[in-house]
């Protein structure tokens, strides 16, 4: 039913374009100015309605919330059996992406930042050193006027500056990105590793056991990791049932100065079909949590929302405790009503679009108190030895007010209660209940699309028809003197914004040009990465038995012995190699086209500014222009992007499997084609970027939307002076545009 709804979305949306290019001087500015993203290409509509209702697709979950949340620790122990694999970030630049999700064999892939990462860090560490020493004369010289006014009080410069610094840097770490740049990019700098070392590089590892990731992840995500201040994003990939059909998303927050971090962070929480909302139930639901909850939106069939008052263990103290004294979960159960009351009163204030409308209206059911701490003390209540001073002091703490349920004596009663207080089974049982609901999850995002691709259309229909009722108003009231007078103006209007024009629109060119190039290159390394680590599986070890036999007639004796191997399966690697030309066939057009739309926008913007300066000198209408404006970097000739041709090595093209040496030479083979596939690839984007900034540059935006603008008076003039056949002319479009259902 869907497919069917989405095909009349597009044949509504490909007539309303028809009769945008059969009258260009009444609707084509407007048709151009309003298309959405969502509507501008065909294609790209058919695509993201295909991915979102893939049923061989896995869901996603995507985990949000502020750093120190318990969001590591949770995830320790829903799928770690309790042991401590992810590291607890200790600040927002030690939270890493991390992406979990189900595999045959364990499989770690570290992405490190791209150049524009490290530009970002390098320009936003600088803008705080730079606040930081402003800030600290101003304070120095605050204390110093002080000390004139009190003749007791003796000025001391050396202690006022270190006072005054202590009191900057409070100030300044409030601000998370830009003290967060500047505390990554010390660390960078005291760095062994050179950035050329790792920058846009992906590394796969491939750990023995989950104890071994755990050692691995320490160099590239640890506090004082070697590699910490250079990683991305952290994929891992095991055997656990729990994650099969399914992929969790742990983002590390959206005030980070990585820019491809954030991007990332953005996009796969606005692909999840899932999001918990996790917020320590001491600080439930404070202003740092709502400058999280503000990247939540319901766009792109986003269907189930659950809150997780994480960190449950450190609450049952207060108030509730002297009505309940001795009974830790009513305890824990009072404190659940509180906070669901909380979560109603702060979900409501941020509803602005119906985001939250799930958990107001049933939070009983979506709020989940947890402490993955006690969860984990659970699992490894016989090995205590392993609990660090975190959680013996959650375990010291628990026997000392509730010893009914906690105590060194009663290990059965203790082990229990940990587990109910932990509560993590509850969040379990919710990401199944998600899981049997994927059908139901994946009609919903196709729907959901439907609704918001026919708010869409409709919306630009609407402002068309608006267009149209507006000239015809024009054309009744406008004076013809006022307007001869404003066409009058415009030539000294032209002297005044065209150089303010063109330098906005070569500066805005030329800073797309170096952005969307790293962009693209780092999207194809992506999925070069991918390939190579697809590529990898096809390699396996086995072990090979031998036996001889020594001697003769009653003297013979058997000897047995084992050879290790490896064997390569050629035609799943030559399947990686193809799967990765299918992907970049399928995807980096797109990627391109959306380069342009962020271009055309950036310019658009540009422009509007340096007209509406000078407009408002001549009392020119801005607004009325802005179409113009669109209009224009729509019809620019572009030149065609073409992909170059990849074809496969001979060695490639076998069947069956190859052994030892010669398995690792078309392992070689393989790697080298993927590597000479990208660098060629990239080397295309490259130019192509140059020659899409060339042939917009070349154009003279200037001139055109001047030229546009002197015609639109014009036509203005002509449709007042032939006003009785203007109006019906205007009024026939007007009926062909609502015939449009």
């Amino acid at each position: 039913m869907s497919v069917e709804r989405l095909e009349k979305i597009i044949e509504k949306r490909n007539a309303l374009e028809s009769l945008a290019k059969k009258y260009p001087d009444v609707l084509g500015d407007e048709y151009a100015a309003n298309c959405g993203e969502d509507l501008k290409l065909e294609e790209k509509i058919r695509e993201n309605y295909r991915e979102k209702v893939d049923a061989n697709r896995e869901l996603q979950v995507g985990i949000v919330g502020r750093v120190k949340a318990g969001k590591s620790s949770l995830l320790n122990a829903l799928l770690f059996d309790g042991k401590i694999i992810l590291p607890k970030a200790a600040t927002p630049m030690t939270a890493a992406l991390t992406i979990l999700s189900y595999a045959e064999k364990l499989e770690v892939k570290i992405r490190f930042f791209e150049e524009n990462d490290f530009a970002a860090l390098r320009d936003t560490s600088a803008v705080y050193e730079k606040k930081m020493k402003e800030l600290i004369e101003l304070k120095v010289e605050e204390y110093k006027q002080k000390a004139k006014e009190n003749p007791v009080k003796r000025f001391d410069e050396g202690k006022s500056r270190e006072r005054a610094e202590r009191s900057v840097r409070r100030l300044l770490n409030e601000d998370i990105r830009l003290s967060g740049a500047y505390d990554q990019y010390q660390k960078i700098k005291q760095s062994s590793v050179a950035e050329d070392e790792v920058v846009g590089k992906i590394i796969t590892l491939y750990p023995k056991s989950l104890e071994e990731i755990s050692l691995m992840l320490a160099d590239y995500v640890g506090s004082e990791g070697k590699y910490m201040p250079f990683t991305q994003s952290v994929e891992i990939a095991y055997p656990n049932e729990k994650l099969k059909g399914m992929r969790i998303v742990d983002t590390p927050g959206f005030n980070d100065p990585v820019p491809s971090r954030e991007k990332r962070a953005y996009q796969l929480l606005k692909a999840s079909d899932v999001v918990l909302i996790l917020s320590p139930a001491g600080r439930y639901l404070d202003e740092k949590d709502k400058e999280v909850l503000e990247n939540i939106t319901v766009k792109d069939g986003l269907r189930e929302l659950f809150v997780v008052a994480s960190q449950i263990d450190t609450q049952p103290y207060g108030d509730e405790y002297k009505v309940f004294n001795g009974d830790v979960f009513k305890v824990r159960d009072e404190i659940g009503k509180r906070l669901s009351g909380q979560t109603t009163s702060v979900l409501s204030s941020l509803n602005i679009v119906g985001v939250f409308e799930q958990l107001i209206n049933d939070d009983g059911n979506r709020i989940v108190l947890t402490s993955g701490d006690c969860h984990s003390m659970y699992l490894t209540f016989d090995r205590r030895v392993e609990w660090d001073s975190n959680k013996n002091q959650i375990w010291n703490n628990l026997c000392a007010e509730f010893r009914d349920y906690f105590s060194d004596k009663d290990a059965n009663t203790s082990r229990e209660s940990l587990k109910r207080l932990g509560n993590t089974t509850l969040v379990e049982q919710k990401l199944e209940d998600v899981k049997k609901k994927k059908d139901e999850i994946l009609a919903n995002s196709g729907n959901q699309i439907c609704q918001s691709l026919e708010n869409a259309v409709e919306s630009l229909k609407e402002g068309m028809s608006k267009a149209l009722t507006s000239q015809i108003s024009r054309i009744q009231t406008c004076n013809l003197d006022t307007l001869q007078n404003e066409k009058n103006g415009i030539e000294s209007f032209c002297m005044k914004v065209e150089p303010g024009i063109s330098r906005a629109v070569n500066e805005t060119v030329a800073d797309w040009r170096s952005e969307a190039t790293r962009s693209l290159v780092s999207f194809v390394n992506d999925l070069s990465g991918d390939a190579r680590s697809d590529a990898n599986h096809a390699k396996s070890e086995f072990t090979r038995h031998h036996s001889y036999t020594t001697g003769h007639l009653w003297w013979k004796q058997s000897h047995e012995y084992t050879t290790q191997h490896t064997r390569v399966n050629v035609v799943q690697l030559r399947s990686s190699v193809e799967d990765y030309i299918s992907k970049v066939n399928n995807s980096i057009k797109m990627e391109v086209l959306e380069e342009l739309e962020q271009l055309k926008r950036k310019i658009s913007s540009k422009i509007a500014i340096v007209w509406a300066e000078k407009a408002a000198e001549q009392s020119l209408d801005s607004d009325a222009v802005a179409n113009r404006i669109r209009a224009i970097i729509e019809g620019l000739n572009l030149p065609d992007f073409k992909l170059p041709e990849g074809g496969l090595p001979q060695e490639l093209k076998g069947s069956g499997s190859l052994e030892d040496e010669q398995g690792d030479n078309i392992m070689a083979v393989c790697r080298a084609h993927l590597s000479k596939l990208a660098n060629t690839l990239s080397k295309t984007l490259t130019d192509e970027i140059a020659s899409y900034a060339g042939a917009i540059s070349k154009a003279d935006i200037a001139k055109e939307l001047l030229s546009r603008y002197h015609k639109q008076l014009d036509n203005l003039i002509k449709d007042i002076q032939n006003k009785e056949q203007s109006i019906v002319m205007y009024e026939k479009v007007k009926k062909e545009l609502e015939a449009i259902a």
